[in-house]
């Protein structure tokens, strides 16, 4: 066996069976055949060179899983390898007397740590004035507006939410993707392709049209790229904001005492989330400065997965408000590959940050205790409103409890090291 570093990320093996070693090996495996049955033999009696010809692909493939479960074993023991998927074959040639074998294990990379404590980073000096704590209360104003539905005769504008159902056509048939009902669209978003929401303007509620589009060259349908559409559109409702006058009675309404309660109290809010944020952002340098300082491949494969759990994240986040992503590649003319591409860069940024978090708490030996574990399931039990006890049960039934607890575990050995990093700083 030969194993070779190709990068950081990356072993090669080489294995060759020749010789009396191969004829063993062979010999092993066709044990498994002998019972098989042929036509024309006994079971238990039919001649090897029956065997091999007729269960030839078979029999190498056997052949193949021995060479490559030996030489993996031995390679990860001896080497210390922290393989992270599985193994890619490279080379497998055989004839009567030699095999030939070659494949790769991605593995998680080694990498120097370096100097990671006493890092130097700037940290934003919060100050809180009164057009601040203004914006505050106008945006406390404008978000106090209700949304109304208009009169029977009043026509749909732009920053209206009009409720619709559509149906999208191609040639007089429908395509997949492009029917909703009950969707909620504010005109101007710019959400929908091409003058989509354009032509809903100036409708009312009730109103049944057509709204003729033309999908993006670019567009990841290829049966959809370039061409024109039709949809077929319902107005259900028009709402509008009716915006709110600022007084004691509206300070009231959103829980203050009256407009100076308001103003003082929002300014000791804005004062908590500024120094709350200047203080996220100071941590997120830190660790930046720390990641960025080492220098590593960072595996295709991690990157892979990283970018896959973004997507279903986003995709779930989708159908929490009624919407497929097919119908969201449909709509805004983006496409698996090309949201893909553009997760890439944060993917890779996540995952080099995870990896050099986890290297450091190893070498600083942070750990959790029971007691630690314990309370962080308490708090989270208490964010969705029950106790730890329903909480780890739910978890049991589901058959994730070790995943769960790993992941606590995991969650907050990461949040010590950072903290770590965070107390070591200087702050320029």
């Amino acid at each position: 066996m030969a194993v070779k570093k190709l990068n950081e990320s990356t072993y090669e093996v080489s294995a060759v069976r020749e010789g009396e070693e191969l004829k063993h090996l062979k010999e092993h495996v066709l044990v498994h055949f002998k019972d098989a049955k042929v036509d024309g033999f006994r079971p238990g009696h039919v001649p090897a060179k029956v065997i091999e010809n007729k269960f030839k692909k078979e029999i190498e493939g056997e052949i193949l899983n021995h060479i490559i479960s030996d030489e993996y074993r031995k390679a990860v023991a001896e080497n210390e390898l922290r393989p992270i998927a599985d193994i890619k074959l490279e080379k497998y040639e055989l004839n009567d007397d030699k095999v030939e074998v070659v494949f790769t294990i991605p593995v998680l990379p080694s990498f120097e740590l370096g100097q990671y404590k006493g890092v130097e980073v700037e940290k934003e000096n919060v100050e809180i004035t009164d057009e601040k704590v203004n914006e505050e209360i106008e945006k406390l104003r404008e978000n106090a507006a209700k949304l109304k539905e208009v009169e029977e005769n009043e026509e749909a504008k732009n920053d209206d939410v009009v409720n619709i159902n559509f149906e999208g056509f191609m040639d007089g048939e429908a395509f997949d993707g492009g029917k909703a009902e009950g969707y909620d669209l504010t005109l101007g978003s710019h959400s929908f392709i091409d003058t989509f929401e354009d032509q809903i303007a100036g409708h009312k509620k009730g109103d049944e049209f057509d709204v003729n589009v033309t999908f993006p060259e670019e567009y990841h349908a290829e049966n959809l790229k370039g061409k024109p559409a039709l949809f077929k559109v319902k107005v259900n409702s028009i709402k509008r904001k009716e915006e709110a006058e600022l007084n004691d009675d509206l300070a009231k309404e959103l829980g203050f005492d009256s407009v100076e309660d308001m103003t003082n109290k929002t300014r000791e809010n804005i004062t908590k989330r500024e120094e709350a944020r200047a203080e996220n952002d100071f941590k997120n340098k830190v660790v930046e400065a720390v990641v960025d300082a080492i220098t590593f491949d960072v595996p295709e494969e991690l990157v892979r997965r990283e970018i896959d759990y973004q997507i279903n994240r986003f995709a779930q986040q989708l159908q929490m408000q009624g919407m497929k992503l097919e119908q969201y590649f449909q709509m805004t003319g983006q496409t698996l590959e090309t949201m893909r591409e553009s997760a890439k860069e944060n993917a890779e940024r996540a995952v080099k940050t995870e990896l050099v978090l986890a290297e450091i708490a190893k070498a600083e030996e942070i750990k959790t205790t029971d007691d630690e574990i314990t309370k962080e399931i308490e708090t989270l039990a208490a964010m969705y409103g029950i106790d730890k006890e329903t909480l780890l049960s739910d978890v049991r039934k589901n058959g994730n409890y070790e995943r769960f607890i790993d992941e606590t575990n995991y969650r907050l050995v990461n949040q010590k090291t950072i903290d770590l990093l965070v107390n070591e700083a200087k702050v320029k």
